[in-house]
């Protein structure tokens, strides 16, 4: 796993629900990027899913 998937991770685990919507966009910005392969990104967005409760709706 990448620096960026365990750092993206631990900001998921410390943050709030507004914090996790940002860390969402920053998810997808990485995957983009290339620093984190798809799998790690799917694994994110649940992990921020989780923390705000799966209530984003038009998000994803």
């Amino acid at each position: 796993m990448s620096q960026t998937f365990d750092a993206l991770k631990e900001k998921i685990s410390n943050a709030d629900m507004g914090e996790a919507k940002e860390i969402i966009t920053q998810v997808k910005q990485a995957y983009e990027d290339g620093k984190i392969d798809e799998n790690e990104k799917n694994e994110l967005i649940d992990l921020a899913k989780s923390k705000i409760g799966g209530g984003l709706g038009g998000l994803f």
